[in-house]
């Protein structure tokens, strides 16, 4: 009796205990939390991020007084990754030193105003390559802030898969800790490409192995940003031109003078990557140069670029000068049917048809399949659920004759059609001329420069492609 008391004695004791425990670890991970939102608020407003960050600074600049409301910074991808709940982020901004709540603590603002832009970011910047896809700015800061205080992390990304570009950009905040960067963690694997900013070429984000028999799997120059690449895979048959292989070696002549200090800065590389190894120290695949030398590599690029388009420019220039002697013939009737297309539909009266439903009509395609088998259908304008349309035909004649079998159409398909005169012919044919000329006013994404030049290469490729897989079947006779 006496045991089975202590027993419950002691289980009543070990519930308090369990809960104050439970308390102190909710305590600690709400005091994180706290500790996270005001680190990143702070980086926010902080002048390294506000000199890059327009979105935020435009926000400042017409907001009164320089305050933000909090429930814009709840929804940035960041900070909903931490927590939506303003009140939450209020408390947590009550003592800092770089940000100021006002009184009803809903809005935020800098203590002081924003300092003037240094001129030395370019040198206490790094580049890196060699990341993988779903590196993180935590990640990058653990492993650069061994050689310095990070300031700030760039990672460019795709729009649509949101991977990483596999580069990315570290601000120091000295000088001398980029340099230090550069030297501890420039450690890239052997097989990595011989010169920075040198991807291989990927099908369906698979590299393509290497081959000399395969121009496909050539590795191309891409720009450093990768915001300008161009696709020179796909028009290198039409460029092997002198002139852009002279372009080429000419680059090349220009890299040979720098193979021996390559291959010097390689072996001493090589020498302290063993040392590190022999010490235990981590050792990360990645390649770092400063920001200088990736704007070097960058102009080389557009260099290069350039020469290569302008080789493609004068082969493109050439292909269609041969193909324009060759359909001279043709030219007059493609003009011909250019010019009206280009004017539209042209007023003819009785070839519009109404056609009407008990119910909603069938697509386009079924109405138009239906109605050939007795005339040549030109138009069907009909908005998909509606049970009213019309349909336009290319002559009086191919109208009547649709409106001449209207009484089986009706039997079969419950259409009732119905050719339009007078009134009603004239306002259709007026909301034929709006409807174009609103469809003529839309704006469109238009190519320039290099897309647009990529994007012809591409189809005469097409074109050449389609033509040569043509096949010509003779008679048996």
């Amino acid at each position: 009796m006496i045991n089975s008391e202590r027993g419950a004695t002691n289980a009543a004791a070990a519930e308090p205990s369990d809960k104050k425990e439970m308390e102190k670890k909710k305590r600690s991970r709400v005091k994180q939390l706290l500790s996270e939102v005001k680190k990143q608020v702070e980086f926010w407003f902080g002048d390294v991020n506000l000199s890059k960050d327009r979105f935020l600074k435009k926000l400042m600049e017409e907001s009164d007084r320089g305050y933000v409301d909090i429930s814009v910074l709840a929804s940035f991808n960041r900070m909903k990754q931490l927590t939506t709940d303003t009140k939450l982020i209020a408390r947590a901004l009550k003592n800092s030193s770089v940000v100021e709540l006002n009184l009803e603590g809903t809005k935020v603002r800098r203590q002081l105003p924003i300092g003037e832009l240094p001129n030395d970011v370019d040198s206490r910047t790094v580049y890196v390559e060699l990341l993988p896809k779903d590196v993180t700015h935590s990640w990058i800061e653990r492993v650069f802030t061994k050689c310095g205080n990070v300031v700030y992390v760039s990672i460019p990304r795709y729009k649509s898969s949101r991977d990483s570009k596999g580069f990315a950009f570290v601000e120091f905040e000295k000088e001398e800790q980029a340099q230090k960067a550069i030297e501890m963690l420039n450690n890239p694997p052997e097989d990595a490409p011989r010169k920075p900013g040198i991807f291989p070429k990927t099908l369906h984000r698979k590299p393509i192995s290497l081959s000399a028999d395969n121009p496909a799997s050539r590795i191309v120059f891409l720009h450093p940003n990768h915001k300008v690449g161009c696709c020179v895979n796909a028009v290198l048959p039409l460029i092997e031109s002198p002139t852009h292989r002279d372009a080429q070696q000419a680059v090349e002549k220009g890299k040979e003078n720098r193979d021996d200090s390559t291959v010097k800065a390689k072996r001493k590389r090589k020498k302290k990557h063993k040392e590190k190894l022999k010490i235990g120290e981590e050792v990360i695949p990645l390649r770092v140069l400063s920001k200088k030398d990736w704007l070097g590599l960058k102009q080389e690029y557009l260099t290069l670029q350039k020469s290569s388009m302008s080789a493609l420019k004068k082969c493109m220039t050439k292909i269609n000068d041969k193909e324009h002697k060759m359909m001279e013939t043709d030219v007059d009737e493609n003009n011909k049917s250019e010019k009206a297309a280009k004017q539209g539909p042209q007023f003819v009266s009785g070839v519009i048809v109404k056609i009407t439903d008990n119910k909603p009509l069938p697509g386009r395609k079924i109405i138009k399949d239906a109605l050939c088998k007795i005339s040549p259908v030109a138009y069907v304008d009909i908005l998909e659920g509606d049970a009213e349309g019309h349909i336009r035909f290319h002559s009086p004649e191919e109208a009547r004759a649709v409106s001449d079998v209207r009484a089986e159409l009706q039997k079969e398909h419950s259409w009732k059609l119905e050719i339009l005169t007078g009134d009603h012919e004239q306002r259709y044919w007026q909301k034929i001329l709006v409807d174009r000329q609103v469809k003529l006013n839309r704006p469109r994404e238009k190519k320039r420069g290099t897309e647009k030049l990529i994007s012809k290469a591409e189809k005469i490729i097409i074109a050449r492609a389609k033509e040569a897989n043509k096949h010509i079947h003779f008679d048996d006779d």
